[in-house]
């Protein structure tokens, strides 16, 4: 250990950091060049897989070493090209958002992996949309002191309504926050607002959402909403903007507009939009069975749906349920406790989700002992470095939610903890995402982490990193193995537990 301590001491590094990128032999392997000369990233600025913090397993989980997280992000890699290929077919709404393409594409490649693993009664089931929005055509542009120019990450509020053809046309106002304090002394009637919209790390509930931003700027008589992710690296999104034109912009060019306007330049905005209501459109859930001992069976759910890329929210849960399908499908039947059943999700952003389940619950889950939601299950920790996003060598810990007996409760911790699978100190007082309805109609478990690039054109598989799908395929394959010698009537909560959950 003298060489890795003497590696520490030069670099500034952590032991433990350092640990986990060195070889068998305990010494600090070289790191790959970077223009940083950063020993724990790789050539892009990235933080290297093996450079992540991991735990050995213990000689009762060797059955596990086969669950293997290169393995799994590959898979995440499939699902991730299916969103890219849709964005390179031209679509504005681009990702695996139902009712288009890219979701149809999605279900088949889920359907692809159950035939491949052997699965049960692979079927589809689907179910008829409400109306979908369908952007064809947006142009945003800002003029200051007679120059056009555009932005880079600027898109369109979701949900937006079409323009007349020739588009229209506001002054821009710069309104910080958007807070009551902001509008003293301003006159923002029939112009265009630009409010900069804080994120609360591991939510979606921003500062816009909490100050009712957008609500107060139509009140105020605004044209136009101009919406600002207050995180750097110009991050993409898609908000809503209420009944009004408007936009969404990233740190970096809204700083830009920000500046402007605080220089004292006249700032116009030209805006363009053609939209669509699509009815009649279907989409569908896909189901498959892997038989075993018991006819009880434990459902394992991942959703299919998502914006943009969508790396993490949903396709870190589909690369997941594929780990686990590959799994136990390598396991003879017999030694597979119970049934289990996987559902492909057709998903909750303009979707049903698994309201069917609970909607149905007496028959859809009547054989059903144990139900696990895989979503948002693995992401690199980050700290936030106002207004930079910095990565950290861990996975992100989680909330969490188990709806059960004290048994199953302590299979699942004993299991988070030989995995590495961190956690909040509190669990949440109900499930959010996909599991949220059906929740307390059977015994359940999640992991759910949502940070600031969830729904974000930045939610790439660079921050999922391997390490962490694996801890968590892991250990859920632990759990479902440890709950076989329990009963139905084991696995029950003896009480329900309070109302609550969301997103």
């Amino acid at each position: 250990m003298r060489s890795a301590s003497a590696a520490m001491r030069r670099v500034g590094l952590p032991l433990v950091a350092l640990l986990s990128i060195a070889g068998a032999d305990g010494l600090a392997q070289p790191a790959p060049p970077n223009p940083l000369g950063q020993p724990l990233l790789d050539a892009s600025g990235v933080i290297r897989d093996d450079a992540f913090i991991r735990v050995s397993l213990r000689p009762d989980d060797e059955r596990y070493a086969g669950i293997d997280g290169d393995r799994i992000k590959e898979w995440l890699l499939e699902v991730d090209a299916i969103s890219l290929a849709d964005r390179d077919a031209g679509n504005l709404f681009w990702g695996r958002n139902v009712g288009t393409a890219g979701h149809v594409v999605t279900q088949d490649w889920v359907e692809g992996y159950f035939r491949r693993y052997g699965l049960h009664d692979v079927s589809r089931q689907s179910f008829e949309l409400n109306p979908v929005w369908h952007p064809t055509a947006w142009d945003l542009t800002f003029a200051v002191g007679g120059e056009t120019f555009t932005l880079e990450s600027a898109r369109p509020p979701q949900g937006a309504v079409s323009t007349p053809d020739e588009g229209v046309e506001f002054d821009l106002v710069w309104l910080g926050g958007g807070s009551a304090a902001d509008y003293l002394g301003r006159d923002v009637e029939g112009k265009a607002v630009l409010i900069q919209d804080i994120p609360r790390p591991g939510t979606l509930r921003h500062s816009i959402r909490d100050e009712d931003a957008v609500a107060r700027a139509i009140e105020r008589g605004a044209a136009a909403v101009g919406i600002m992710y207050g995180i750097s690296d110009n991050f993409a999104v898609w908000q809503r903007t209420g009944d009004r034109p408007g936009f969404n912009v990233g740190y970096e060019d809204g700083m830009r507009l920000r500046d402007l306007l605080g220089q004292g330049e006249r700032v116009t905005v030209r805006y363009t939009m053609e939209s669509e209501m699509r009815a009649g459109l279907t989409a569908a859930s896909v189901w498959g069975t892997l038989p075993g001992a018991s006819d009880e069976e434990v459902l394992i759910i991942a959703h299919m749906d998502g914006y943009f890329q969508a790396a993490l929210d949903n396709g870190s849960g589909l690369a997941v349920m594929v780990g686990l399908l590959e799994h136990f499908a390598g396991i003879p039947q017999a030694e597979r406790p119970r049934t289990l059943r996987f559902l492909g999700s057709v998903g909750h952003h303009g979707g049903p989700g698994t309201s069917w389940l609970h909607d149905n619950r007496d028959t859809a889950l009547a054989s059903t002992v144990l139900a696990i939601n895989l979503e948002h299950v693995a992401a690199v920790r980050t700290k936030y470095w106002g207004p930079r996003l910095r990565m950290m060598n861990a996975v992100s810990p989680m909330r969490w939610w188990v709806n059960g007996s004290p048994a199953l409760l302590d299979v699942v911790l004993d299991a988070f903890g030989r995995f590495n699978v961190g956690i909040t100190a509190d669990m949440e007082n109900g499930a959010s995402g996909e599991m949220g309805r059906m929740a307390r109609d059977v015994p359940s478990i999640q992991v759910i982490t949502s940070p600031e690039i969830k729904h974000t054109e930045q939610d790439t598989p660079k921050w999922i990193p391997a390490v962490g799908l694996e801890q968590i395929t892991r250990a859920y394959a632990r759990i479902i193995d440890q709950l076989g010698p329990l009963s139905r009537d084991e696995l029950q909560p003896a009480t329900l537990p309070a109302t609550g959950g969301g997103e």
